[in-house]
């Protein structure tokens, strides 16, 4: 599935840098991480290990179960 687009552009950049760093930042560290930004406008961008994506039918609570139990 395919990462939630914003409708700023530099935004979406941002996000990209953002998961990229993150991704490595777990290869280099080993960890895992959950990343949820929500918009007051109903933007939601998530990422679980440094990849987007997260299918809708996923809670945010069970994202974080995922890390917390590891």
């Amino acid at each position: 599935m395919p990462f939630m687009r914003h409708p700023n552009q530099e935004i979406n950049q941002a996000l990209i840098r953002l998961t990229d760093l993150l991704c490595e930042w777990e290869r280099n560290t080993g960890r895992e991480s959950v990343l949820i930004l929500r918009e007051a406008g109903g933007f939601v961008y998530r990422a679980v290990s440094g990849k987007p994506g997260v299918p809708d039918d996923i809670e945010d609570a069970q994202l974080m179960k995922l890390i917390e139990d590891k």
